[in-house]
């Protein structure tokens, strides 16, 4: 796809689409709610699909249609559900997260209390995400889980329990990676058998994230205590409650169009966002504001629902500053590209995690900015970019090839933005994991978007 910059100013309002990251967890959440539970306003995207594959796979019925997501969970655990096959004799359902590696921790923890496997598979860096660290502590508390040399997917796993269920106990699990298995079995203990202590090995990296499900815990009736900086507890008869749950709009998805009004630059007004502060996403306005940009937020109009937010790009250019990424991992490589076309160096903390998603992202930030002519260090935990001089008059646009991560492709078409000549990305299909209208958006920006062909 080759992006352009814009023939006049950006300007636009928009409403991106609902938060993967909560639909994730409300769907999860959906499917060990004993009753049924409703979802309204779920995105599309190869990661949700895959999420609701996941629930039927876990033995819940799930039907889709314009009105939402219904979700029939499994029947509280402690006693074998009807009609079931014992544990050791039936065959596992399969499930198959895609690329999706909070899927994947979300999905081994809610399967570790069903009564019968499931069998988990994924492809692309998925094998290569961390897991051993959940693993352990869901064998602690009953689950078996077999694994087939990787250590990761693919893996099968159930509860050790006939009807059901996770048991109580205490479980330790490292967070320095990801937080996400903290979140992941914390959701699970919706269905724990007794008292259930979840301890922190270390800070979680990513700690937003783990707000966000205490959050849609509380808001599907789970209520967790925080009894010490890194101890949460879950008491007996924790249940998730039948209902209704409406997805929040999506601040990383907003953040792409943030990002082309500072960049253009231009104007852009997002509605329907999560007001929750459990969202590190939502940071990214701010940073905004740093560089340069007037940021405006506050509650919809009476009568509308969610959050607003209008960013507006300064006509003298950015400026560099020094950013704290930890809370916001997906939107830290559309902030590295702003920062390319920023006036002076900007030192973006805490992103040595970003190694470890759909692509190392490290790697793919400095090869993509060095595409831009950017200069980049790397030590510490923290990017530094320096900013490249324009480009002379005339030259080729850059070609970036996103190695099949959305989040890459989606920040380095925004240089197109800005970059004389544009710039061209390949594969940009690779969207549709969570952003699947993304051109169509950037598109109504006014910016110049078409498909080429290269060699």
């Amino acid at each position: 796809m080759e992006i352009s910059p814009p023939r006049g100013p950006v300007s636009a309002v928009v409403r991106p689409p609902g938060s993967k990251y909560e639909a994730n967890r409300l769907l999860v959440i959906a499917a060990l709610t004993d009753g049924e539970r409703r979802i309204l306003g779920a995105p599309e995207g190869e990661d949700i699909r895959a999420a609701v594959a996941a629930t039927r796979a876990l033995g819940a019925e799930t039907t889709e249609s314009d009105g939402g997501i219904r979700v029939r969970g499994l029947p509280a655990p402690g006693l074998p559900a009807p009609g079931r096959a014992a544990p050791e004799a039936a065959a596992p359902a399969l499930a198959d997260v895609g690329e999706s590696g909070t899927l994947l921790r979300f999905l081994t923890a809610a399967a570790a209390t069903s009564p019968t496997p499931v069998r988990i598979v994924g492809r692309g860096r998925l094998p290569g995400r961390p897991l051993e660290g959940l693993l352990r502590a869901l064998v602690s508390l009953g689950a078996v889980v077999r694994t087939e040399g990787s250590g990761s997917v693919p893996l099968t796993v159930r509860s050790g329990e006939p009807g059901g269920g996770l048991r109580a106990g205490r479980a330790l699990l490292p967070v320095r990676e990801t937080s996400q298995f903290a979140s992941a079995l914390l959701i699970a203990a919706g269905r724990a058998l007794g008292d259930l202590e979840v301890e922190l090995r270390n800070e979680p990296v990513s700690a937003s994230y783990l707000d966000l499900t205490l959050s849609v815990m509380a808001r599907c009736g789970a209520s967790v205590e925080r009894r010490g900086p890194r101890r949460l507890f879950v008491p007996a008869g924790t249940r998730y409650r039948p209902g209704a749950s409406r997805v929040s709009g999506d601040w990383a998805s907003a953040s792409y169009l943030f990002a082309a009004a500072a960049l253009a630059p231009g104007r852009v007004r997002a509605l329907g966002l999560g007001g929750s502060p459990g969202a590190g996403e939502r940071e990214f306005p701010e940073h905004l504001r740093r560089m340069g940009c007037r940021v405006e937020e506050g509650d919809g109009p009476v009568g509308t629902d969610g959050f607003e937010v209008e960013v507006e790009g300064p006509a003298d250019g950015l400026r560099g500053i020094e950013a704290d990424c930890a809370r916001m991992p997906d939107t830290a490589p559309t902030l590295a590209v702003a920062a390319a076309f920023a006036a002076g160096p900007s030192r973006l903390h805490g992103v040595e995690h970003l190694r470890h998603k759909e692509s190392d992202r490290i790697a793919s930030l400095r090869r993509g900015l060095a595409g831009l002519g950017a200069r980049t260090e790397f030590a510490g935990g923290a990017l530094t970019i320096h900013p490249a001089d324009p480009p002379a008059r005339g030259s080729a646009p850059p070609v970036f090839d996103p190695d099949g991560d959305h989040r890459i492709a989606m920040a380095f078409a925004l240089a197109g933005l800005r970059r004389p000549g544009g710039v061209r990305v390949r594969s940009p299909g690779v969207v549709a994991k969570s952003f699947p209208t993304f051109w169509d958006e950037i598109a109504g920006l006014g910016v110049r978007v078409r498909p080429v062909e290269l060699s």
